[in-house]
């Protein structure tokens, strides 16, 4: 069994542990008003902090800046909270903002399994939430992550404790219904199999299609698209023409959640012939919950499945980023 198959298996169970890591913390309030919150992060951190900006939108009545890059925003002060996320803790980009937001004097909390990171923190008294290095992919540990920065924000007196049973309710649902999820995952698959998946939702739940497109890139190999209502309305919808040779071979999918604006709905559905005339029949993917959370799980679950399912289809195994390694390696000589 690949490592990837066996995360995606343990997902729940992840959420599990997670939240007894985040529920021993004993976090130090900031000592000062936070007025902003910059996440730092690339890759799988990265889009943990997306899907977290995304799930407190309109809870937290600061900025949320998620931060992908060596540099950090002017604005970041002593009045910034500023979380530094790698799963493997020596993410280069990731190191460098955080000594850049030390310089800047901000309130700093690190998550990282290990690495240069924690060394940071260690040396400058600085406070860090630790994972557990359970695995090599750090793809693999969203739920920890994920889990982790809705803590650090908890913790912080940021957002209240909903959280908290929100992720109970998704394990227990998840845990329910996870035959049925791997079915429509592996029929979906097959769906995808030669085709070019164009996924489209609402800008609300842009990060979730961001995840699904990460992981059918890494896992199967595979390139897709994204872009969201209503934003695409205004231009890529009238570059569904040319060129006409490859029009048969995208695979449009609608992501849906509750959350969705109802003018969003209209416009999707108004572009559902555009696209179907042009393509193949959309695949609609809808996240089941009670709330965004539940939902973001659900979808996040169900398109780990899909990606791996499309590994096969592929013929390629899940777990090796050759392409990625590779990259990093000769980066490293660069130093």
């Amino acid at each position: 069994m690949s490592a990837t198959k066996k995360y995606i298996e343990t997902f729940t169970k992840q959420l599990s542990d997670a939240l007894k890591i985040g529920q021993a913390l004993d976090l130090d309030r900031p000592g000062s008003d936070i007025r902003n919150i910059v996440i730092a992060g690339m890759g799988s951190s990265g889009i943990a902090a997306n899907l977290v900006e995304s799930l407190t939108f309109g809870r937290i009545p600061i900025p949320v800046t998620v931060c992908k890059s060596y540099n950090i925003p002017q604005f970041v002060s002593p009045h910034t909270l500023f979380i530094a996320s790698s799963f493997t803790g020596n993410t280069e980009e990731t190191v460098a903002a955080l000594n850049k937001a030390l310089l800047k004097r901000a309130h700093v909390i690190a998550i990282a399994s290990g690495g240069k990171l924690l060394d940071i923190c260690k040396e400058y008294n600085l406070f860090y939430i630790q994972l557990p290095h359970a695995s090599e992919s750090p793809r693999a540990m969203l739920p920890y992550i994920m889990t982790a920065l809705m803590y650090a924000l908890y913790h912080t007196n940021l957002i209240g404790a909903a959280f908290i049973k929100e992720t109970e309710n998704a394990i227990e649902f998840l845990n329910r219904g996870e035959k049925g999820i791997q079915s429509e995952a592996e029929l979906i698959a097959k769906k995808l199999k030669g085709k070019l998946p164009i996924i489209y939702c609402d800008n609300r739940i842009q990060a979730m299609a961001l995840r699904f497109q990460q992981q059918l890139n890494e896992n199967a190999k595979q390139m897709a698209h994204v872009n969201t209502f209503p934003e695409m309305n205004h231009n890529e919808l009238a570059g569904w023409r040319f060129p006409e040779q490859l029009m048969p071979m995208l695979q449009p999918i609608y992501l849906y959640s509750d959350h969705d604006h109802e003018r969003v709905e209209k416009r999707m559905e108004l572009c559902r012939d555009i696209f179907e005339k042009k393509s193949n029949p959309i695949i609609d993917i809808i996240g089941e919950g009670a709330s965004l959370l539940e939902q973001y799980y659900y979808l996040i679950h169900l398109t780990d499945w899909i990606s791996c399912y499309l590994a096969k289809e592929n013929g390629v195994e899940p777990d090796p980023v050759d392409s990625i390694d590779n990259l990093k390696s000769e980066l490293d000589k660069l130093r």
